[in-house]
């Protein structure tokens, strides 16, 4: 899967130096956060009314979302889509948002 990882609208952290704070994470998505995390560890921050703001479709975000989330191992969210802009935080970059 091949992804632009130099889309404005969807930011990719690999360094714990690079992750962002709630303040910096709000400014970026353009609201209140939502907060996925992956199979894999990984961290995705979303806006958490994106789709009731009529935020447009991301499609770096949908892309991974979808290759991560597939029908075969989950029952729902598989065809479900990102909009606005979003952040994924990389597991091993991931200290602030963890849980």
């Amino acid at each position: 899967m091949e992804l632009n990882t130099k889309a404005v609208e969807f930011k990719i952290i690999e360094d714990s130096k690079d992750e962002p704070d709630l303040k910096a994470a709000q400014e970026f998505v353009g609201g209140m956060v939502q907060g996925i995390e992956f199979p894999n560890g990984d961290y995705m921050i979303m806006n958490e009314e994106g789709k009731l703001m009529g935020l447009p479709l991301n499609p770096e975000a949908t892309t991974l979302w979808r290759a991560t989330f597939t029908k075969d191992k989950y029952l729902f969210g598989h065809d479900d889509f990102v909009v606005g802009p979003a952040i994924l935080i990389k597991k091993d970059a991931l200290k602030r948002w963890a849980s």
